[in-house]
This record gives C-alpha cells, sequence and structure tokens, in this order.
C-alpha cells in the first residue's frame, strides 16, 4: 500500500510503501477511494496545537508516534474482514468514523467515541486515510455509502459531522432567531448547508476573505460580514436587532471568540469549534449577568454520521463541491490550505494511487 506520512514534526509529507495489512478478527480493510483535506491536518503535521499564553499541546507527549498517515475523511470499498465481523462484506461501499474510542468507557458505550479520554482518532493517534488502504478497528465505525458520490461524501466524516454536531447544540431554532457562523472554510460551508437542511434562514456569515464570503451567500446565507473590513459587533447588532440567538465559531481564534459577549443577546450561546489556537479572556460577571453560554463542541459520533447521510438521500442536505487532486498532492493542498488559498475542500482521489 502507499501513504503520505508525517516522518518529521513539521515537515513536508513523506511517500512511503509498505505491506498492505490484513484484518483481525474484528477489523475491516478499507480500499480508499477517497480522503478530505482537513485544515487540523496542518495543525497535526506541525505536531501541536495552541493553548495560549505560550503553551503547546504537542501530540508526541500524548503519545502519537511517527510516521503518521494523516487524514481524517475517509470513503472507499470494504476489501476484507476479519473472522468475527457480521454485516459486512467485501464490495461495500462505506464512509468510515475515523473518531475510534477505546470501546470500554460510558462515552464509546454510549456512541459518543468523540469523547472518550483514551480517543485514539485516524490520522490523530493512529495511522490515517492519505493511504490506499485503511484498517478500521471494528465495524461498528463503518456507515454505509452506497449510491453517493464518494469526492464529495468523503467530507461528512469530519467537516459534515462537526458542523451537524456544532449546530445541533443549538436546541431547537426559532423562526426568528438570527445564527452567526464564524469562519466561511470547508467546515463553515458546510454548517450553512446543514442549517438550510433545517430550513433555517435568518444566518450571518463571517469571514475575513470576501471570496469565501461569496461561497457562503451561494450556500444559504441571509447575509454576510466581513470581520476585517466592518466592525463586527456593531454590524452583527445591525442586522440581528437584540442580537444573535447563536453563533458557531469554526476558526477558534481570540479575536473570533471574543464576539460573544457583545453580539449575543441574553441567555445566548457561542458554540467553539475552530483549532487555530490561543486562550479567551472572559469578564465572568458578564457571563452570568447575561446568561450568556460558551461550549465546546468535538467533531462527532457514528450516529450523527448515518443522519448526515440519510440527509443527503432525502435530497435535504446538499453537499458542496469540491477540488479532487490526486493523492500525490496531499502536501501541495496542506500548503495551500495554510496559506488560505482554499475556497470549500479539497479531496483527494486515493484510488488512483492503488492501481
Amino acid at each position: 500500500m502507499q501513504s503520505y506520512d508525517v516522518a518529521e514534526w513539521g515537515q513536508p509529507l513523506q511517500k512511503r510503501l509498505r505491506d498492505t495489512p490484513q484484518p483481525g478478527p474484528d477489523e475491516v480493510l478499507v480500499r480508499l477511494t477517497h480522503c478530505g483535506v482537513c485544515h487540523s491536518d496542518v495543525h497535526i503535521r506541525e505536531g501541536w496545537f495552541d493553548l495560549g499564553g505560550g503553551n503547546k499541546l504537542k501530540l508526541s507527549e500524548r503519545g502519537t508516534q511517527l510516521p503518521l498517515t494523516l487524514g481524517h475523511e475517509p470513503i472507499g470499498i470494504v476489501q476484507a474482514v476479519g473472522a468475527k465481523v457480521t454485516g459486512i462484506a467485501p464490495g461495500r461501499h462505506v464512509l468510515v468514523n475515523p473518531w475510534i474510542g477505546c470501546g470500554q468507557c460510558w462515552a464509546c458505550n454510549s456512541d459518543r467515541d468523540n469523547l472518550c479520554n483514551n480517543m485514539r482518532a485516524m490520522g490523530v493517534g493512529i495511522q490515517g486515510a492519505f493511504a490506499t488502504h485503511l484498517l478500521v478497528p471494528h465495524s461498528r465505525y463503518l456507515v454505509d455509502a452506497e449510491g453517493l458520490d464518494p469526492a464529495r461524501a468523503a467530507v461528512l466524516a469530519c467537516s459534515g459531522v462537526t458542523a451537524y454536531s456544532a449546530v445541533q447544540k443549538f436546541g431547537t431554532l426559532g423562526a426568528d432567531d438570527w445564527v452567526a457562523v464564524l469562519g466561511c472554510g470547508g467546515v463553515g460551508l458546510m454548517a450553512l448547508s446543514v442549517l438550510a437542511a433545517m430550513g433555517h434562514q435568518r444566518v450571518i456569515a463571517c469571514d475575513i476573505d470576501d471570496a469565501k464570503l461569496q461561497a457562503a451567500a451561494a450556500v444559504g446565507a441571509a447575509a454576510t460580514v466581513n470581520l476585517k473590513t466592518t466592525p463586527g459587533p456593531t454590524e452583527l447588532l445591525k442586522i440581528s436587532g437584540i442580537g444573535l440567538a447563536h453563533m458557531v465559531d469554526f476558526v477558534g481564534a481570540p479575536a473570533t471568540t471574543q464576539l460573544a459577549l457583545p453580539a449575543l443577546r441574553k441567555g445566548g450561546q457561542m458554540v467553539v469549534v475552530g483549532l487555530f489556537g490561543g486562550a479567551l479572556p472572559v469578564p465572568l460577571p458578564a457571563l452570568a449577568m447575561r446568561e450568556v453560554s460558551l461550549r465546546g463542541s468535538a467533531v462527532g459520533n457514528t450516529t450523527q454520521i448515518r443522519e448526515l447521510v440519510q440527509l443527503v438521500r432525502d435530497g435535504k442536505l446538499k453537499l458542496p463541491a469540491v477540488q479532487v487532486r490526486p493523492l500525490a498532492e496531499a502536501e501541495a493542498a496542506l500548503r495551500d490550505l495554510e496559506a488560505g488559498r482554499i475556497i470549500g475542500r479539497v479531496v483527494l482521489d486515493t484510488a488512483e494511487a492503488a492501481v
């Protein structure tokens, strides 16, 4: 099999050839056809996340070993199954939930592997999908993908489920509730598509790139705000009137998260998803007096991916267009993402490399 790996933190990905693994009793071997490229892959290649105040979360200190194959938006065809695997056979098209838990804790037992303290995420803690083949620890992480466009459906494994899980944290939306989506990259655009699938119309897209804001308007944003050229809180309050019911931050930087207090209405909620990094100084009395909530949202679970697939099959969720590139361009795709040159999502075609 062929893969593109981090051989040294912070350095370009390296092509690697090795034996294709054989599945153990509970495992499934998937011959990949596509894998999406996520901005998190940029951080993972560097080997750390910014916690603010000069503090870093280093993957090497969390047990991640090199070489590491990146990639956590996998889709492909089942090639082989272990002796104990039932309900899935070779030849089936499947999406893979990459957020692998320990399988034994409260989170895993309630289908919330993404909250497992010992999560072994593909492309983060264990080998990922910038490759021709992927060994999946258990069939419960597979989602039927028959009939879907694999290049466009691949993004459901991270971009899709991350956006869906974050939006679900809003609870029931009133028709008059204004919602802001901060950051209109691949995940932000997916959140706009999810909100459109829910029938919610009062959505404001925010970014610092006019091209991304144009893309946001094309997928359903009722209004757009350039946070670089416009005073963000003033414009958000002008559009929403009394303030926003919810904000979802797909950037995760101090500059975006600090919009919560001035732009949310009383009782409003900010959901933070992005991992750009930094720390947030918050005036604590204001949280209590205005009953504003700040909460995080970490990817999603297998059930939510299945729900997304059903929304696609029902014609309610429109999958975004993607840029398809060959697997050999994995490193170039990361550089383009890092430089902000990508509108939407890049998906790697891994099938061609397997020939």
